[in-house]
């Protein structure tokens, strides 16, 4: 992953902002400078979108926040704006430091937010609160966002909708619900965790002069996009042949057959070479007849194992999917983690067969796919404190476990054991519906044993089954993801 393409899609926390701000201050632009240019991306953007007859209310805190907006109504006013109210949560006397002098040089005329009156043909500019807001809105300010979001008039927030944790996307008792989120430098993990994500509306980054490169900013986070891991797809060449493309063994259940097999050809449409199912004795025949783009082996026991895994060529194992939960599976998934020389993918029922035992025995080359659910119970069982932070919690499981996750949901998040984590929003309601997961997995599976890295296999993964069901739309089912796959890989090449 360059820097360069790294760089385009960070994401960075709220210390980040914070800290990047007081650096930028200190050595390049004053802390006035950078709201002025702020409040001229807003201005532009208003100006292209409105007409100059817009009836425009500007809602500001007593913080930096509220100082773009003051910023904003004085762009407003000097270009013939006709109807510009300016309302605040405090007296202009209460005003501080850059914020202040923002209002001050403006038209001064301020009114107290209580007065407010609302309509839906109104523009709202929402410059109440930013990241600074450590506490739940209450009294009157929370009666007039419900009456913001019940009239939806046009509304653009300020970095963040007021109400929003940046960091976690979580509501401070209640939230505006913006139609556009302007926010600069880069985005926040709340405009892209739920609920936030829901509030943020169309979120627009920009530039107001603080430089990552200059501050020597090593980003850690960043929004899942194939930019950052295009360049290191496992695309075949010329000298390629089946073993080169990896070998994959996918470990199948005796009841739910139809979960590995998807998996299966979830690895054969990314790209695996050869794929190996290892199935029960008593199922070998449902395998055999459905199953043509793999080999078929019988796998009850650890002999069973070890006779498949002498083929030295396999380098990635997929258990889970359709296994079924049982004291025999458990000690076969046990079995399978203790081959320390080959990558692991744990999916599905993998995941509740006796967890903590099972990490207990390895804790490199893993990976782990849970949904919120599966995940919750993982947390428990490794008496991991789960806080209100999805990206936190993930977080805080890898530094334990040291184990890569993929943590699924309507908003994917990915974290290496390098200390790397992507933020998927490239997603479809569609997708829930029965097998997409194991198709994923199987996805997953293909590229790692392709040799591509496990963070950025497990990133392209995610963005490309996201991508095929935001194509596919209505009426998708699990096998449409596997025969979609090459029309996604043909728009990437």
């Amino acid at each position: 992953m360059s820097k360069k393409n790294f760089y385009c899609n960070a994401i960075l926390t709220c210390k980040d902002h914070n800290d990047l701000d007081k650096k930028t201050i200190k050595k390049y632009i004053s802390g006035i400078n950078l709201m002025e240019n702020a409040g001229k991306e807003i201005f532009k953007f208003i100006k292209n979108k409105f007409d100059k007859n817009k009836k425009i209310n500007i809602l500001c805190g007593p913080g930096n926040n509220g100082g773009d907006g003051f910023v904003v109504e004085r762009l407003l006013k000097e270009n013939n704006f006709k109807n510009v109210n300016l309302f605040c949560t405090v007296k202009k006397n209460n005003l501080k430091n850059d914020a202040k002098l923002a209002f001050e040089k403006g038209s001064k005329d301020i009114k107290n937010i209580s007065k407010l009156h609302i309509s839906k043909n109104d523009l709202i500019i929402d410059s109440l609160f930013g990241s600074g807001l450590k506490k739940n809105i209450s009294g009157k300010l929370k009666k007039i966002i419900k009456k913001i979001n019940l009239k939806r008039p046009y509304c653009i927030s300020v970095d963040l909708p007021s109400g929003i944790n940046g960091d976690s996307g979580e509501i401070y008792g209640i939230a505006i619900k913006s139609n556009t989120t302007i926010t600069f430098t880069k985005k926040k993990p709340g405009h892209l965790l739920s609920p936030g994500t829901d509030y943020s509306g169309e979120v627009l980054v920009k530039n107001i002069g603080i430089d990552l490169n200059k501050l020597f900013y090593k980003a850690k986070i960043f929004e899942n996009h194939p930019s950052n891991w295009k360049n290191d797809f496992p695309w075949p060449n010329n000298n390629s042949h089946k073993y080169k493309r990896g070998f994959s063994l996918i470990i199948c259940g005796d009841k739910m057959t139809g979960a590995s097999r998807l998996a299966a050809r979830g690895a054969a449409r990314i790209g695996c070479g050869m794929i190996c199912l290892g199935v029960p004795r008593k199922r070998f025949d449902i395998y055999s007849t459905e199953n043509p783009i793999a080999l078929i082996e019988s796998l009850d026991n650890e002999k069973d194992l070890k006779k498949i895994l002498k083929d030295k060529r396999i380098n990635t194992v997929l258990i889970g999917p359709g296994l079924g939960i049982s004291e025999k599976k458990f000690k076969l998934i046990k079995n399978v983690v203790n081959k320390k020389n080959r990558i692991i993918v744990l999916d599905a029922d993998a995941l509740k067969n006796n967890f903590k035992k099972i990490i207990s025995i390895r804790k490199t080359n893993i990976v782990v796919t849970p949904h919120d659910g599966e995940f919750n119970h993982m947390l428990k069982a490794l008496n991991i404190k789960k806080k209100n932070n999805r990206i936190e919690n993930a977080s805080n499981f890898v530094k334990k476990t040291k184990i890569n996750l993929i943590l699924k949901g309507n908003t994917t998040i990915i974290c290496s054991v390098d200390g790397r984590i992507s933020i998927n929003k490239n997603t479809s309601p569609f997708l829930a519906t029965g097998g997409s997961g194991d198709v994923l997995a199987g996805m997953v599976t293909g590229l790692i044993s392709q040799k591509m890295n496990i963070f950025e296999a497990a990133c392209a993964a995610v963005w490309i089954h996201g991508e095929i069901a935001k194509t596919k739309g209505p009426g998708l089912i699990a096998e449409d993801l596997t025969e979609m796959i090459p029309n996604i890989l043909k728009k990437l090449k």
